[in-house]
């Protein structure tokens, strides 16, 4: 008889880089970070704990996924102009409308009841003023209707345009009447969602960009060209 050893499983944590990686991007999603704000690989190390070396390959990382740019003093969180804020919508116009529809015809019934509470989080959080909290909600409830969507070369697009509006978002949703209008075409778009009508859920999605572009893009540009 041929005794067997069970050997322990092997628990390998994250590398330091990736870890460094989330903890920065999740500063970044909360607003813990503002535009214009230089993310320094020396103070970074000290407050994370970590030597520079994983910092500076998850600032490269940061930068190769468009989310902080290179300066000549380490990187910085970008400030968007106008022209930078119209063109990120115009390329979540062209993705998010199929990807909402696509969500409404796959996604499941636990990811539409996670909807479901990030919206109304989101709601009590404005109601009583609270930014970060709403931010969070906000987050949960975007992230969750784009990876409903099956289609995988759409979401995988729908995140890198997400990640990459971060810094813009967190600046937007400040304004109560910004967060206003993210309610009410998020409440529509949930209503779509959970009829499992694609076609309503994409409609819903275009309008809201198509709002935003007639708020901050048109009118400003008519605005500064008077």
């Amino acid at each position: 008889m041929v005794r067997t050893t069970s050997k322990p499983a092997i628990v390998q944590s994250a590398p330091l880089r990736e870890q460094v990686y989330e903890a920065i991007r999740l500063e970044l999603r909360k607003g813990e970070i503002e535009p214009g704000q230089r993310l320094m690989e020396v103070d970074l190390a000290q407050k994370y704990g970590v030597s520079r070396t994983p910092v500076r390959e998850a600032l490269f990382q940061l930068a190769r996924d468009g989310l902080i740019v290179s300066s000549e003093r380490g990187f910085v969180l970008p400030s968007d102009t106008l022209a930078d804020f119209a063109d990120r919508l115009e390329a979540h116009v062209l993705i998010d409308p199929k990807v909402a529809f696509h969500a409404a015809k796959d996604g499941t019934a636990e990811e539409l009841k996670t909807l479901s509470k990030a919206f109304e989080k989101g709601q009590q959080a404005h109601q009583s003023n609270r930014l970060s909290a709403f931010l969070e909600a906000n987050y949960v409830y975007r992230i969750t209707w784009r990876t409903m969507c099956r289609n995988v070369p759409l979401a995988r697009c729908a995140a890198m345009l997400e990640d990459q509006f971060l810094a813009a978002r967190n600046e937007f949703y400040k304004d109560p009447a910004n967060r206003e209008i993210a309610l009410h075409y998020d409440q529509k778009l949930l209503a779509a969602l959970q009829a499992r009508d694609g076609n309503g859920a994409e409609a819903v999605t275009r309008q809201y960009m198509d709002a935003l572009i007639d708020k901050f893009v048109k009118n400003r540009s008519a605005a500064a060209s008077a």
